[in-house]
């Protein structure tokens, strides 16, 4: 991303809400470690809120802070999340997952800069935090559907970056595995001596990573484990091409996609091919639609648990439930319309039955 480093540097030194937007594992906690590091607070703290992992009722709480008695439970006090952050930054992750309840206190917190813990009686606290905002969702397509506030969309995308997926940034493989080594051997190696060979970087560089860098990290140790083994204490750990090749043999064959992702995608990859090739929605289109999606079943679930799936998921009907299936069809064309997504992974996997 070094095209980006000058308007990286310039956001750092700004003291508006940034909205980082990435799929999982992209690094999403690492820019915002690296915002805060680069910025006028970087000798304060620097705090995490990872809403993913805060019950929906506590969400506020947690925020906030909350005093003695202030809800159910609440045997002791709490300062919260801003309170830790004073003077630094807060990185609250996932904000998708808030709830529209904590999203208008959130708002008011941003908008006023001041806060008051729960049950506290005094007056209101003033936020002296730089806020980062980190989500892998579609917040635009949330506002469409009612799940997140407008308001608050405009109100934390002040200062936006996208952080695009690894295979997009190809020349940091490299360096951040060589990275990943180096904070391999900090925390397990006992050899000072540790190196990555060309071939083993050279084998990281040639393949995709869906999984971004928290799948990178993940091969990297387990490649790291490996040579330390073949090492056998003997001094220097090489992880060359061999370790890494196992490493990448060894990882762990996806299991069977839940239903839901399955249908989704199919259903995505086939509105996309009707739109292409101008065909209504009818009756035979529906009855292509079904056979399109036990296709996709088959390829995703093997064939038995996809028919045993697709039975009692109602998908394996006889010709007259084709009007049921057309409104199925409809409202998934609707509802990828309003969340705007695009994915053809599926129209070059199967082949479209004229």
């Amino acid at each position: 991303m070094g095209e980006w480093l000058p308007m990286l540097r310039v956001f750092a030194q700004q003291e508006e809400t940034l909205l980082i937007c990435g799929a999982t594992g992209t690094g999403k906690s690492r820019l915002a470690r690296w915002f805060h590091a680069h910025s006028r607070r970087r000798d304060e703290a620097f705090e995490v809120l990872d809403l993913l992992s805060v019950p929906e009722e506590l969400q506020m709480a947690e925020l906030v802070g909350w005093k003695r008695g202030a809800f159910t439970g609440a045997v002791g006090s709490n300062v919260g999340s801003v309170a830790r952050a004073e003077g630094g930054t807060l990185f609250i992750d996932e904000i998708d997952k808030l709830s529209l309840r904590a999203q208008a206190g959130l708002l008011h917190l941003l908008e006023e800069r001041g806060y008051r813990a729960l049950g506290e009686d005094s007056g209101k606290k003033r936020a002296n935090v730089r806020f980062i905002i980190g989500t892998n969702a579609d917040l635009l397509g949330a506002v469409r559907a009612g799940h997140f506030r407008e308001d608050l969309y405009y109100r934390i995308n002040v200062l936006p970056f996208r952080l695009p997926p690894l295979d997009e940034r190809r020349d940091e493989i490299r360096p951040w595995a060589r990275f990943m080594v180096e904070r391999c051997k900090r925390e397990h190696g006992p050899s000072d001596r540790v190196r990555l060979t060309a071939g083993a970087e050279q084998l990281l560089s040639s393949r995709s990573w869906p999984g971004n860098l928290r799948q990178l990290d993940n091969i990297v140790r387990r490649a790291f484990s490996l040579a330390l083994v073949e090492a056998g204490g003997s001094g220097e750990v090489v992880i060359e091409e061999g370790s890494m090749a196992r490493a990448l043999a060894c990882e762990a064959m996806p299991g069977p996609k839940p239903l839901s992702e399955a249908l989704r995608r199919t259903a995505r990859s086939f509105v996309e091919e009707a739109r292409r090739r101008e065909i209504p929605l009818d009756l035979d289109l529906a009855d292509a639609f079904r056979g399109f999606v036990l296709g996709a079943a088959v390829q995703e679930l093997g064939r038995d648990e996809a028919f045993r799936v697709l039975g009692r998921e109602g998908l394996l009907r006889n010709r007259n439930h084709h009007k049921v299936l057309k409104r199925e069809v409809e409202r998934v064309n609707a509802l990828l319309t309003a969340l705007g997504e695009e994915d053809s992974s599926f129209s070059q996997m199967l082949t479209w039955e004229q």
